[in-house]
């Protein structure tokens, strides 16, 4: 059995900083403004979550006042990737559609452009999903990824997802098993 396992619920509650060898995942604020614009706002980024695309400066703090809401309601936890050297966001990951019964979460990852193809959401998901294996109760970590963004696919089967199924709206859902990761 794991050590200091937290239920899911409490995540909200008890979610700490990551501190990897080269970035901090943490919580989101308002001065991380114009970088949420620099992710959210970047058509290439988002090609594939338009949903979630800002479409200005002036909406950015909307959004994160939104990201608070959700955190605050526990509907979702979406974390800020902080580069160590520069100290500038790059890039987020989030932990959402929380599944109390079945202990599963989705995830969901976005990056700078500029960074793409450096390793380091590689990085990054590995110690998100090794901080959840060893302090959470969390068993399964689903992600729900277009079938034509390939670079994500890859990504995400490099750290350990399995593709499960292909669902009716052009969408992978890949799965990891925590249990079977650490």
């Amino acid at each position: 059995m794991k050590d200091s396992v937290i239920p899911m619920s409490s995540l909200f509650d008890e979610f700490k900083e990551i501190d990897t060898k080269k970035y901090i995942i943490r919580k989101i604020c308002l001065n991380d403004s114009k970088d949420i614009f620099d992710i959210y706002g970047d058509i290439e980024v988002m090609k594939y979550d338009t949903r979630n695309r800002i479409e200005s400066i002036d909406d950015t703090e909307d959004y994160i006042k939104l990201i608070h809401k959700g955190f605050d309601n526990k509907w979702f936890i979406k974390l800020g990737i902080v580069s160590k050297n520069s100290n500038e966001l790059i890039g987020s990951i989030a932990l959402h559609h929380f599944d109390y019964e079945k202990n599963r979460v989705e995830m969901g990852y976005n990056l700078k452009r500029v960074y793409w193809k450096q390793g380091i959401m590689s990085e990054v998901l590995k110690s998100v999903i090794d901080y959840l294996a060893k302090y959470s109760s969390i068993n399964e970590i689903e992600a729900s990824i277009h079938s034509e963004n390939i670079a994500s696919i890859k990504l995400a089967e490099k750290v350990g997802f399995k593709l499960i199924e292909k669902s009716n709206d052009d969408s992978l859902i890949l799965r990891i098993r925590l249990k079977h990761f650490n």
